[in-house]
């Protein structure tokens, strides 16, 4: 069966993959501030998101065979949202910046946002 490639074009709404790791911050928190401060923000930001309108597809956390801050890969979990437009991707990552109830996450993670497509050959 033959198979045709088609050109890639940019997907409405985006497909993107999150990429996100712990840093230095997250190992020398307390566990104390993990539970009631940085996880807490985590989850609200998370929600924040899907207000913005994100839909998540799937999620990966490869932390069963690894510990301490990734080296290679440079990450450790990844995130597949569709996104509306790249207005509200960039948002999504400002959440990170931002400081909302005495947490600023990019003390604690860093992310890095990718914009694809389907997998032409797994999905149509």
């Amino acid at each position: 069966m033959a198979v045709e490639f088609q050109a890639p074009t940019i997907p409405n709404p985006l497909r993107v993959i999150i990429l996100g790791a712990t840093t230095e911050g997250w190992l020398n928190a307390s566990g104390e501030d993990r539970r009631e401060k940085i996880l807490p923000r985590m989850k609200a930001m998370f929600a924040e998101w899907l207000e913005m309108g994100s839909k998540p597809l799937a999620t990966v956390d490869d932390d069963l065979f690894m510990v301490g801050q990734p080296s290679t890969p440079d990450f450790t979990w990844y995130l597949i949202f569709e996104v509306p437009d790249q207005r509200t991707l960039a948002g999504m990552i400002q959440c990170v910046r931002q400081e909302k109830d005495g947490v600023r996450l990019d003390r604690y993670m860093r992310l890095e946002a990718r914009v694809g497509r389907p997998f032409f050959l797994l999905e149509d």
